[in-house]
């Protein structure tokens, strides 16, 4: 059984956003997925305070 801890998901948060499309042996990735998990990273790690003041835009496809 898996523990479900926030290291736990901030790996595979990782290993989505840092996964080459198409690479294989690697997990099944779309450029979606990396921008999300990605956006996700980007504020758990507090970098998206002022965001907007810097023209910073992420889109949801």
């Amino acid at each position: 059984m898996c523990e479900i801890n926030a290291d736990h998901v901030l790996g595979e948060l990782a290993e989505i956003a840092f996964a080459i499309p198409g690479e294989e042996g690697g997990p099944p990735v779309k450029v979606a997925d990396k921008l999300r998990a990605l956006e996700m990273l980007y504020k758990h790690l507090g970098l998206g305070d002022g965001a907007r003041e810097e023209g910073v835009v992420i889109v949801d496809e």
